[in-house]
């Protein structure tokens, strides 16, 4: 389950990924909560265009016949006076011929949940901190009585967020503790756990070099599969692929926006990273290309629509691209080494 934050370029990615990869994902969608305009200090958008935006996103980038979940929770609950904004956005894929499958949090008023819009199944995503808010089990069983339906019509997610490499041990500790407080977690229609040490921005990596960010997800996920005996149901595996969770929104006026490549290896992420690109220009992406080919965390260029992308511009194929476009060569290549991972 790649979580994703609604952006151009990981819709590319998705659009790009090979249909034995497409297939066996289920990707999460945060539609984006309203940027602000900084210029103007107003809102840039509106909650129509923020669902017609992801609407159309979506449709030119998911195939109808793979399930697809939509998360609202950036955006206010209310569309309007009498509809509730996921619905809207529910209501409009179903239109399309999509399966949507809208995600709730424990938070979720009962309003909401007594009018929800859904087919066959809905998401229910915890958070670690709702643990310190809430009585999660309480919260589930309200949950379901709301929607009048049984686990067996709900897909968990347990979700850690953003854990530092530094506390890999404490993560997998609070990691088995959380799922096996979950009652009756074997009857849930699915169950995903996800996690990332993806950091917020890149201003910890050196320019003009490669630093390596040890993937905590992974030290978890083998945790798990280490200790199955001792967890009451093993969980699917589930990431923000090359984004952290949380959307850090700045004055693009007081940016520094510089050339790097997110590139994920099996067990870290290896950021190579150049300088100011309104100084030193995007041509520095040729480079940095080279530099990932030539390293050996290198998966080849047959092996995703994203390593082919690298090659090409390795040797100067084509245009150095922009940070969209980088979005979507990382996106790409890391959603299909996780699913080789998987599959191995």
């Amino acid at each position: 389950m790649p979580i994703l934050k609604g952006k151009k370029g990981e819709f590319d990615a998705l659009k790009t990924l090979k249909e034995n990869v497409q297939s066996v994902i289920l990707p999460l969608i945060e539609v984006p909560a309203i940027p602000w305009d900084f210029v103007n200090e107003k809102e840039a958008s509106s909650i129509d265009k923020q669902i017609s935006s992801t609407v159309k996103s979506i449709t030119s980038s998911w195939d109808p016949k793979n399930e697809i979940l939509i998360d609202t929770n950036s955006l206010d609950e209310n569309f309007d006076a009498t509809r509730k904004t996921i619905n809207v956005l529910t209501e409009a894929l179903i239109e399309e011929g999509y399966l949507p499958i809208p995600v709730i949090h424990i938070s979720t008023t009962s309003e909401v949940l007594s009018n929800l819009v859904y087919q066959d199944s809905v998401c229910i995503r915890i958070s670690f901190e709702d643990q310190e808010a809430f009585d999660i089990n309480d919260e589930i069983d309200r949950i379901k009585k709301v929607l009048n339906s049984d686990l067996s019509d709900i897909i968990l997610l347990l979700d850690m967020n953003y854990l530092s490499p530094e506390n890999g041990l404490m993560g997998q500790m609070s990691s088995k503790a959380l799922v096996n407080s979950i009652q009756n977690i074997a009857n849930f229609k699915d169950f995903y756990f996800a996690a990332t040490s993806f950091p917020i921005n890149l201003s910890g990596c050196k320019t003009n070099s490669v630093t390596e960010i040890e993937r905590i997800e992974v030290l978890i996920h083998e945790y798990f599969r280490a200790n199955g005996s001792k967890l009451n149901r093993m969980p699917k595996f589930s990431d923000y692929c090359i984004s952290n969770p949380d959307v850090l929104e700045m004055d693009p006026r007081l940016m520094t926006i510089g050339a790097s490549v997110r590139y994920t290896g099996e067990n870290h992420w290896y950021i190579f990273k150049g300088s100011s690109i309104k100084k030193h220009g995007s041509e520095q992406y040729y480079k940095l290309c080279a530099d990932i080919v030539a390293s050996k965390v290198y998966s080849g260029e047959v092996f995703s629509w994203g390593d082919e992308q690298i090659h090409n511009k390795s040797i100067r194929n084509g245009g150095p691209g922009n940070p969209t476009i980088w979005r979507q060569i990382g996106t790409n290549h890391h959603i299909t080494l996780v699913i080789d991972q998987l599959s191995k």
